[in-house]
């Protein structure tokens, strides 16, 4: 077995259909195996993925784990040679199985990859990172800026040549992994729910000494949900993603100068939009705020 695509749901029925179809419809040239995790959805999902598809292999979790593990437990049961973890939102728009499965085994050095992903217009998203999140970057967010900012400003995030380009991460909607080298980087952290396991496991990686790669070639299509404009829970899950992977990198200090940085950054917006009397945008930073806060209370004594 080549590859082994692994999918999480968790009440996305129709959506993981219409990608698995796609799967069906693009992948030639290539063995894999269709493994789908069912996060306790308590709908009617599982029933309908096993009617439609009674030859994927389907894992009921019997509790909500995240994202994290619950792709762990499709790593315990597959067989491929490579793992493709790929969302339940996603189309794929031509054979990036293959693409993907080619370029990673090209290499030993090439630990893991992901195409380009683009939205239902075909117009690029948030692909890939160029680096690790840190303080650098969380400083200069205060300011509006980015890094490279000066240079490359619209890449950072997708790759608009027509080459192979050197990432720090893949964004988990279409990381493809190989089996050896989770072998001795680990699997996916348990201490995530959702949000920045995927960072986590590509600054594994990294330090395991492979490459990771974006492979423009490869084409996706992302069809990620708009949140509303306020989502605490979105918010919060993301803001304990972020503090766990600060604590894996820094320590327990780097928390705490994470929380300072976005504290100071939550009030100067708030005292921003004050000023130019948006009503909406400065509620928005209150209850960031207040979310980062709870988030950092919670965490903090939390043993690493």
């Amino acid at each position: 077995m080549d590859v082994s695509i692994i999918y999480v749901n968790y009440k996305t029925g129709k959506l993981i259909l219409d990608s698995i179809r796609s799967v069906k419809e693009k992948t030639e040239g290539v063995s894999y195996e269709i493994i789908v995790v069912d996060n306790h959805s308590g709908d009617d999902s599982v029933k309908k993925l096993k009617e439609t598809y009674p030859e994927i292999r389907m894992i009921e979790s019997v509790e909500n784990v995240g994202f994290g593990r619950a792709n762990n437990l499709g790593i315990e049961e597959a067989k491929g040679t490579v793992l493709f973890f790929l969302n339940p939102d996603t189309l794929l728009v031509n054979n990036a199985v293959k693409l993907l499965f080619d370029f990673l085994m090209s290499k030993e050095d090439i630990g893991a990859c992901g195409g380009n992903l683009v939205d239902v217009s075909m117009r690029p998203v948030n692909s890939f990172g160029r680096l690790f999140p840190s303080f650098y970057e969380e400083i200069l967010s205060i300011f509006y800026l980015k890094p490279f900012v000066w240079r490359q400003s619209k890449s950072l995030s997708y790759n608009y040549t027509s080459r192979p380009l050197e990432v720090a991460s893949i964004v988990g909607a279409d990381l493809m992994v190989k089996r050896s080298v989770l072998e001795k980087a680990g699997t996916f952290c348990p201490d995530f729910f959702m949000n920045f396991e995927e960072t986590e496991l590509c600054y594994r990686i990294k330090k395991a000494g492979y490459r990771i790669v974006s492979v423009p070639e490869a084409k996706i299509i992302h069809l990620e949900g708009q949140a509303a404009y306020i989502n605490a829970s979105r918010m919060q899950r993301f803001f304990e993603g972020q503090y766990v992977f600060f604590r894996k990198r820094y320590g327990r200090g780097g928390m705490i100068l994470l929380y300072r940085i976005i504290a100071l950054k939550c009030n100067l917006r708030k005292i921003q939009f004050i000023l130019l009397g948006s009503e909406k945008k400065r509620e928005y930073w209150k209850v960031k705020s207040h979310t980062n806060k709870k988030v950092f209370k919670n965490l903090v004594n939390k043993k690493p």
